[in-house]
């Protein structure tokens, strides 16, 4: 007992004399262990460095599992290398009460400043068997969408004597943490959350001797919902009073605007292809009455609704209606004189008939080739033909 009592002495004399000659920065640089769990009858090394100029002489304070105080020790570190060694033998008398508790103990190595020392953790168990390992550090929480969150972590500095066989994720959406996932890897991507919402989480690590305390707790918003943009068509920009363009639609138009616009724009086209055509109708409702003079017209049945039906799309049409119409004024001219199947009529009189027929054929032509010009100069005085028109139309008409 009495050389316990002049080691204390030695030991708290040297802390005193270092705290007066000792430079402010003079300090620990490192410290180590050589194992992270130790059993009972084990024996703990402790190993670091010093600088050059500091003094020799370590200390090192050990706690338990309750941040109590358990063992000081002292050391003398190398003058060539400036490195220490101080072990600690939990197989003595005096200190298996000391190590009595089980679970993750802790050891500060310095020369004059505690606070200013290195320090390391290390499990002991008195009977070997594992402890929970030491939470998860360094968790990160990174959003990647409007739906998704992803998380990473380190693992425990200390297993707890046992591998580490899996991590408890944790997320609060502001009700409180609930488990959402198991994983026996340091990542996870969280799916399905809402737009713009924050989220917390930790993370537990998980051994065959239980789960940890939890990791850092980190929070996260997911990102804002995606616009809806309108990358289904081109819509031209319009010209403004000063000459700038501007975008006559916006990123935001709804689906229901935009079906809109195409139906709108589809009926601009239709409108546009009736204007551009070309084609030009000589369609005419015109009687017998407008035929005055014409006299022997009104002997063809149904002469009126012949000419309404008519359509004059080109040149090569009306001389086939005149053509037409020649052939019929011949076989009623025919059929009014009785020449229809008579045997008795003479070759005299068939030549007289047939010349008779030539004159009035020639009629026929020129009172339609006088009908087809007046519906002509009646389509130029309503303005649906053109006077270039009219005249190729006119001269076509005279050469046939």
């Amino acid at each position: 007992m009495e050389i316990q009592l002049n080691r204390l002495f030695v030991i708290l004399s040297v802390l005193l004399l270092s705290s007066i000659f000792l430079p402010a920065y003079a300090e620990v640089t490192s410290l180590k262990i050589n194992a992270p769990f130790y059993k009972g009858g084990s024996k703990i090394y402790f190993t670091g460095t010093t600088l050059g100029t500091d003094p020799r002489y370590v200390t090192v304070v050990i706690n338990n599992p309750n941040n109590e105080f358990v063992l000081l020790l002292s050391g003398i570190s190398d003058s060539s290398d400036h490195t220490f060694q101080i072990i600690v033998d939990t197989s003595s008398q005096e200190n298996q009460h000391k190590f009595s508790l089980k679970g993750i103990y802790n050891a500060t190595a310095f020369i004059a400043n505690k606070t200013a020392g290195k320090t390391v953790n290390f499990i002991f168990s008195p009977d070997g068997s594992p402890i929970v390992p030491s939470q998860p550090t360094n968790l990160k929480a990174t959003p990647v969408s409007s739906t998704e969150i992803d998380l990473s972590w380190i693992i425990p500095l200390l297993n707890g004597g046992s591998t580490i066989n899996g991590y408890k994720i944790e997320r609060n959406d502001g009700s409180g943490f609930i488990v959402i996932q198991n994983t026996q890897t340091t990542t996870y991507q969280d799916t399905g959350l809402t737009p713009s919402k924050q989220y917390s989480y930790r993370v537990s690590a998980i051994n065959s001797a239980g789960t940890s305390n939890p990791s850092n707790t980190i929070s996260a918003t997911t990102l804002s919902a995606p616009t809806q943009t309108n990358s289904g068509s081109h819509v031209p920009p319009v010209q403004n009073n000063a000459g700038a363009s501007s975008q006559t639609t916006s990123d935001n138009q709804s689906i229901d605007e935009l079906i809109k616009q195409r139906i709108e724009n589809a009926k601009r086209l239709q409108q546009l292809l009736k204007t551009k055509s070309n084609k030009i109708s000589l369609n005419e409702n015109m009687g017998i009455a407008d035929l005055s003079g014409k006299s022997f017209l009104s002997q063809i049945p149904n002469l009126g609704n012949i000419l309404q039906s008519f359509t004059f799309n080109n040149l090569l049409y009306p001389l086939m209606v005149l053509a037409g119409v020649g052939v019929i004024v011949a076989v009623i001219i025919v059929k009014k004189n009785g020449l229809w199947f008579n045997p008795s009529f003479k070759s005299a009189d068939i030549r007289s008939t047939s010349d008779s027929m030539e004159s009035e054929k020639q009629d026929d032509v020129s009172v339609e080739e006088d009908y087809s010009l007046l519906i002509l100069k009646n389509r130029l005085a309503k303005g649906e033909i053109t006077i270039e028109e009219y005249n190729r139309l006119k001269d076509a008409l005279r050469e046939s």
